[in-house]
């Protein structure tokens, strides 16, 4: 039997498989690499015999990869016994599976820094220059997504210039090693108890129940990997700790930013004085490991990258003549514990700056979309919406009508009140002019200065004439003094009524058009009334 166990593994993700490795400090592990298959013929059961004749001192070799890499390659090769794990994509060796769905359902192009590190040449062996690149991944593509494992300073500007090259735009998703770490850690960890039941057969009855410890403990990693949300990850944990050792008390005290948070106790049935000594028993903690008062258990600080994640604390273990053996299995995987934890963090945090992302772009596109003064539509926003509505009328084959609404005087006005009073009678227009558009497909928007327009899909003449003169009415209801009118002592509105029949042959500005020059009409024949394009009109009260 060999001494040491190799992980095979596409030569994208070499740098990233060797410094997980060593910071894990699995110095019996060694890493091998397959030339990179995307896009090529996947690897042929003689290469892989030729890469494991590498590797004879290694047993058992672990081959990593998904369908894009290995063909049906399942019999033993070439002396040396591996183990096929194929993955549903290359990206599942650093990425949790649910954050490479999210981004393969939103249409992104998944890369890696070993990926973008050669881009051009995988370009060039995928058969594309530029412009065909640039056409295959506009129709399939929305962004260009790197999973940066933090291994290349220099990802950052291959990504920038393969995104230029395609006319993409791009995204970072930092996913660091934890992964991997774990993955291998679990590998590992299983192959070190499975060498330790070989070699240790003399002392049946002990290994025996540290190979059950490293099974559970095994089991832990793969469910902690699984995790998204904080509190899953450490219920999980603490459910581990409690049937690893047998303990009739498990207590933990998570920390943020160095400060302790959530406090954990299992049982929870504690008088309200025991929980808090507990509590300030574990925020107090300083050492690495200590052994508890009692002499049935100990505690742990769980840290990450120099800072100090939780303390737990193992309590009432029913075996204590086996403790000093729980603290070194505790020991082993309790960095481990770790990792997933410091991972949801970081998910969470990019949950988080997504949202905000996603506010911020709903804000500006209200901006973009809203009049700032009377907080109905802009002009803009109408522009794009008789466009849109013009098309859909032309394919059902129904009418469309405008109302284009004037106030009646309105320099007068502000000329006689002041611009502050002109801000305040625009905005009580607009919002007359929202309560009478009451259909969910009609839409309410500022023309421009004291102009405003509606439009009425689906709607004929008859329809748009009688809610006009019910908007004309309604704002003069509002009894907004002017003085300065000539028509009424009130504030008042000419409108001017359109109904278009959209076809191939029309546009929708020809409707506006329209319903411009009976607006026109309306001012010139003493203002205050509705008038129809065709000569209709009903004159103000």
């Amino acid at each position: 039997m060999g001494g040491r166990i190799a992980i095979l593994l596409c030569e994208h993700y070499r740098r990233e498989a060797e410094t997980a490795l060593a910071l894990e400090g699995f110095a019996d592990a060694a890493v091998a690499a397959y030339p990179a298959r995307c896009n090529r013929p996947p690897l042929q059961a003689e290469e892989l015999d030729e890469i494991l004749f590498s590797l004879d001192d290694c047993n058992p070799v672990h081959l990593f990869g998904a369908a894009c890499c290995l063909a049906d390659i399942a019999k033993p090769a070439a002396g040396a016994l591996h183990v096929l794990h194929r993955l549903p994509q290359c990206f599942s060796l650093i990425a949790d599976q649910d954050i490479i769905d999210r981004c393969i359902r939103e249409g992104a192009y998944l890369v890696t820094p070993g990926w973008l590190a050669d881009w051009p040449a995988c370009l060039e062996r995928m058969g594309f220059n530029r412009e065909p690149a640039r056409e295959m991944f506009r129709e399939t593509t929305s962004r260009v997504i790197l999973l940066d494992t933090g291994i290349d300073p220099l990802s950052g500007f291959y990504l920038k210039d393969f995104a230029d090259f395609i006319e993409r735009p791009y995204q970072i998703i930092p996913v660091g090693l934890s992964h991997m770490r774990l993955q291998f850690t679990k590998l590992i960890l299983g192959w070190r108890m499975e060498q330790q039941l070989r070699e240790s057969f003399d002392a049946a009855r002990e290994m025996s129940k540290q190979s059950a410890d490293y099974a559970m403990a095994v089991d832990l990693l793969g469910k902690l990997a699984q995790t998204t949300e904080e509190m899953e990850a450490v219920e999980a944990m603490l459910d581990v700790f409690t049937m690893l050792f047998a303990a009739g008390r498990v207590s933990y005290l998570s920390f943020v930013d160095g400060r302790p948070e959530r406090f954990y106790l299992r049982p929870e049935e504690a008088k309200p004085e025991d929980r808090e000594a507990i509590r300030i028993q574990l925020t107090d903690f300083r050492e690495d490991s200590a052994w508890m008062e009692s002499g049935t258990g100990f505690l742990l600080r769980i840290v990450h990258r120099g800072e100090t994640q939780g303390v737990i604390a193992i309590d009432r273990i029913t075996f204590p003549e086996y403790r000093e053996h729980y603290l070194n299995l505790a020991l082993s995987i309790v960095n481990v514990c770790a990792l997933p934890i410091d991972n949801i963090h970081k998910y969470q945090k990019l949950k988080k700056t997504e949202e905000l992302l996603r506010k911020a772009n709903d804000e500006l596109f209200r901006l973009a979309t809203t009049d700032a003064l009377t907080g109905i539509a802009n002009r803009r926003s109408f522009d794009a919406y008789l466009d849109r509505e013009w098309k859909r009328m032309l394919r059902e084959k129904t009418p469309l009508s405008l109302v284009l609404c004037d106030i009646d005087y309105f320099k007068k006005f502000n000329d006689l009140y002041g611009h502050q009073a002109g801000d305040a009678c625009l905005q009580s227009v607009a919002q007359a002019l929202r309560g009478c558009v009451v259909r969910p497909g009609d839409f309410v928007a500022r023309y421009g200065g004291e102009e405003f327009v509606v439009v009425l899909p689906g709607t004929p003449v008859e329809g748009a004439l009688h809610i006009a003169e019910q908007i004309r009415t309604d704002i003069r209801k509002l009894s907004i003094n002017h003085a300065g009118s000539d028509v009424d002592p009130f504030v008042t509105l000419s409108l001017g009524v359109a109904q278009g029949v959209p076809s191939p042959e029309t546009k929708a500005d020809a409707v506006l058009r329209a319903a411009d020059a009976a607006l026109y009409k309306a001012k010139k024949q003493g203002r205050n009334r509705v008038v129809v394009a065709d000569g209709k009109n009903i004159e103000g009260i």
